[in-house]
């Protein structure tokens, strides 16, 4: 597979890339954003990290209810999918920092702006491979909300609003990302 023209291999990635990752996006982060507002500064740490790592495997789900076709064995052939694959490991061993960070400042809401960031990264290597604007407008569109949100929304409902824009930016991806079907 390596021996094929970059084109070939994005068309390839697309045409197995996981429709779902936008909507379990949209329902974790918009999760996340629920349970902020209701909890507060009460809310476990670790409600974070399930928003932030549950839409990959919550997206395999949703294929597999769809009946797409998804992620699979030939697909992990492809050098771009193992790059997208490496990336997920890549932003893993930054999520550190932002933990330290959060410990530091004593700030749930700090905790969920790395986060946010950090998980919307994927989309960049994500529309790489996919040959699709959308994915690093997407990852732009998402830093710039959570860092307005961060900035601007009142001390309570801080974190629940950037969990929020979080979440609004998949509707984005829902609309705007190419489908496996636009691969041909």
């Amino acid at each position: 597979m390596a021996n094929k023209p970059l084109t070939a291999l994005q068309r390839d990635y697309l045409e197995s890339s996981t429709t779902g990752m936008p909507i379990a996006g949209l329902i974790a982060w918009g999760a996340l954003a629920g349970i902020s507002l209701q909890l507060g500064k009460a809310m476990p740490a670790w409600v974070a990290f399930m928003a932030a790592a549950a839409p990959f495997p919550l997206s395999m789900v949703i294929d597999k209810l769809r009946g797409a076709k998804g992620l699979s064995g030939e697909s992990r052939n492809n050098p771009l999918t193992r790059l997208f694959m490496r990336f997920i490991f890549v932003i893993a061993l930054i999520i550190p920092l932002v933990i330290f960070s959060a410990q530091a400042a004593k700030s749930i809401d700090l905790l969920i702006l790395g986060l946010a960031i950090l998980a919307g990264m994927i989309w960049v290597p994500h529309g790489w491979a996919a040959d699709d604007p959308a994915g690093m407008i997407h990852f732009v569109l998402r830093a710039l909300l959570c860092y307005g949100a961060y900035l601007f929304a009142p001390e309570p409902h801080r974190g629940a609003a950037i969990a929020g824009a979080a979440a609004l930016t998949y509707v984005y991806a829902v609309w705007a990302m190419k489908k496996p079907g636009d691969a041909r």
